[in-house]
């Protein structure tokens, strides 16, 4: 894997109480063992071993005697080839800090490269613990001295200050000035950027991975261009690769391979007919928060502020609040501390979708097309006899038929199993790794990334990335009502198709194809990119229309419990991980468009936020109002199928979703990639 983010920490461990005290050292250093990685491309690193870390005073003390406290000595350095931003933080570990960040001062000298060494001043630590930041030249060292002690006027008597120091690099794209998180690719994933021959044909080639090279950029998010990457199969058919300047070069073997795209230079063609799956990077972010009080607004550009690595700087907090009456109506509690309360148009929201788990992430990869399959039984003949089955293989591509007449669990089973072992996309798995449970965990999983159903929250993250200055929203090329996306409208269901317009009816001839760049004037923009999430082809497609899309959104039962609802191989006792679905609170009424109803949504989840008006079509651009109630319909699905018109959109959620096998329902898969790097071991 290329990673462009290193975590590397030191344990500081320490109980404050008058005349006791102990403290230790752990140090995480980087394994050589795991081949799925690649960590010579880029990092930054901490490059000293540090063992004279103490605390002499574990009372709180004056600066003065505070600063005759043992320096803790460090370094960092910038091992790859291109500028980096850093950040190192004093963050929890392993022993919960109990002790505030507020009661710890501390002093930081700091030495860049041969430069004189900058002493900063005294000061508290702050709420996130961060000690310095800033950007960093390749191959250039940082040094650190470091002197922590207690404030002389707090009273941690027998608290615990554990802490590690936590050094985070981001790799700077010279082309992409947005401040976008740079994109995590597994070591199978290729980057890629469009090359359009006419208005309505193209290739896709081989991006610079590095984004510093204007001929081959590979992504630009102030310009819409979002990163697009690919998987392809182990084995192609073809015995060539054509590079950029349309020679042609013979592969290492009978056939062209993966590792001869991975190997490949920049530029190289990938085609399609050797493409399994593409993705598309949705960068770490906050936003403004509009709506946040349960009422209606119109619709609007959503302001958002990508942040840096995975800190948290929103002012909102929320937690859930599940409950069971027949009449809920909230499914969350959300504060904001530094404003009083949540105040639209202020409080900022970190948003949501990139906490997985209880890990933070950089942001996700979403699959780019509705998910497909090379199944030749269900593509030629789709019902659920060939397709409800969980042995599929999924594939994201333009142009295929869109995988329906399946359940949510087998959709939730296939995906997930595409990351088990000898997996068609060239994932990396260890060969115990043969089978998923039906709570979505791989027994013997080693890798450090997750793939997965996508999750209502997650959905939301590229609804509102669509709705600001990066998305559709904000492309100049559409004006007025144009700038919803465009519906996928094609009657055959396949992937990647507009109707042109935002409110085009089902038809099997009307429809373009994703790559049709024809401009068709008059602030209507692209005939077949308007489909996507940016209004070019850099965008997620198939989320307006298309089939309507299973995600992994829940409400709990009336005793308060997973709900079944139809998915009878999932129980209320054995059911996905709960990092795996979205849980809402339950709710009897059939009338799921009503205020009470629609408070049950969550920030970030485009549900309750983009209401304009309490009706079952009342969510901006008209898109259906709905939300899941009783013990039936306690799933949710989005974005409307081929024949919703101007009810089909981005904001749609559907009713009356069993979660069973069904014509007009399928969905798309999640790529999230772990902070937790597997090489940092003991």
């Amino acid at each position: 894997m290329k990673k462009k983010i290193l975590i590397v920490t030191i344990g500081l461990v320490m109980v404050i109480a008058l005349g006791y005290s102990f403290a230790y050292l752990r140090t995480e250093k980087e394994s050589q063992n795991n081949t799925s990685i690649k960590v010579s491309e880029f990092h930054v690193d901490l490059i000293t071993d540090i063992d004279d870390i103490t605390l002499d005073k574990v009372y709180p003390v004056k600066d003065a005697e505070g600063l005759t406290n043992t320096k803790a000595l460090f370094a960092i350095k910038n091992n790859g080839p291109i500028i980096a931003s850093y950040k190192v933080s004093l963050v929890d570990k392993n022993v919960k800090s109990t002790v505030k960040n507020q009661d710890i001062r501390y002093q930081l000298k700091r030495t860049i490269g041969s430069e004189e060494p900058e002493t900063f001043d005294i000061t508290n630590l702050s709420s996130d613990g961060l000690i310095d930041s800033g950007t960093i030249e390749s191959g250039v060292t940082i040094s650190y001295e470091l002197i922590c002690w207690i404030d002389f006027n707090s009273n941690p008597n027998n608290a615990v200050f554990a802490k590690a120091i936590s050094v985070e690099g981001t790799q700077i794209s010279s082309l992409d000035k947005s401040g976008a998180n740079f994109p995590e690719l597994l070591d199978n994933m290729i980057p890629v950027y469009y090359e359009k021959t006419s208005d309505t044909e193209g290739v896709w080639k081989k991006g610079d991975s590095l984004n510093s090279n204007s001929t081959y950029k590979w992504f630009d998010y102030d310009e819409k261009m979002w990163a697009n990457a690919v998987t392809v199969y182990e084995n192609s058919e073809l015995t060539e690769l054509t590079l950029n300047d349309g020679t042609t070069v013979s592969c290492s073997g009978a056939t062209c391979t993966r590792d001869d795209y991975l190997n490949a230079d920049v530029g190289t063609v990938i085609p399609l007919s050797d493409i399994t799956s593409m993705w598309v990077w949705v960068p770490r972010y906050k936003y403004t928060v509009f709506n946040g009080n349960n009422g209606v607004t119109p619709i609007q550009q959503i302001n958002i502020m990508f942040e840096h690595g995975i800190g948290k700087t929103g002012t909102v907090s929320c937690s859930d609040n599940i409950l069971k009456t027949t009449s809920s109506n909230s499914s969350q509690n959300c504060t904001d501390e530094t404003n009083n309360g949540i105040v639209n148009g202020i409080s900022t929201y970190t948003h949501p979708a990139f906490t997985f788990g209880d890990e933070e992430l950089t942001g996700f990869w979403i699959s780019k097309f509705e998910s497909s399959t090379d199944d030749a039984n269900c593509s030629s003949t789709v019902n659920a006899t060939n397709c409800n089955k969980n042995t599929l293989n999924i594939l994201s591509k333009p142009l295929n038929k869109s995988l329906r007449y399946i359940s949510i669990y087998n959709m939730f089973m296939n995906t997930r199993n595409m990351e088990l072992y000898n997996n068609i996309h060239g994932f990396t798995q260890s060969d115990g790794a043969t089978a998923t449970d039906n709570t979505g965990e791989i027994a013997g999983d080693s890798n450090n990334f997750d793939i997965h159903m996508i999750k209502n929250m997650e959905w939301g993250a590229v609804a509102y990335l669509s709705q600001s200055k990066y998305g559709k929203y904000d492309n100049s090329l559409y004006t007025t009502t144009y700038k919803e996306v465009y519906v996928n409208n094609n009657s055959g269901y396949l992937t990647g198709y507009s109707g042109g317009a935002y409110n085009s009816s089902s038809s099997a001839t009307a429809t373009y194809a994703y790559n049709d760049l024809t401009d068709q004037g008059s602030g209507k923009g692209y005939r077949g990119a308007g489909a996507s999430s940016t209004g070019n082809i850099y965008g997620v497609y198939d989320m307006s229309g298309g089939v309507s899309e299973y995600v992994m959104g829940n409400i709990v039962n009336s005793s308060g419990l997973f709900n079944i609802c139809i998915a009878t191989t999932w129980t209320t006792t054995v059911n996905p991980s709960e990092k795996y679905y979205d849980k809402y609170s339950y709710n009897s009424s059939t009338s799921s468009y009503t205020v009470t109803s629609g408070s049950r949504g969550k920030l970030g989840d485009a549900t309750k936020e983009v209401v304009a008006s309490w009706a079952s079509s009342g969510r901006w651009n008209g898109d259906y109002n709905y939300y899941p109630y009783g013990t039936s319909y306690g799933w949710m699905a989005r974005g409307g199928y081929v024949s919703n018109t101007t009810n089909a959109g981005v904001f749609a959620n559907n009713n009356q979703i069993n979660g069973g096998s069904n014509q007009y329902y399928g969905s798309r898969s999640i790529l999230s990639i772990s902070r937790d790097m597997p090489w940092l071991n003991n």
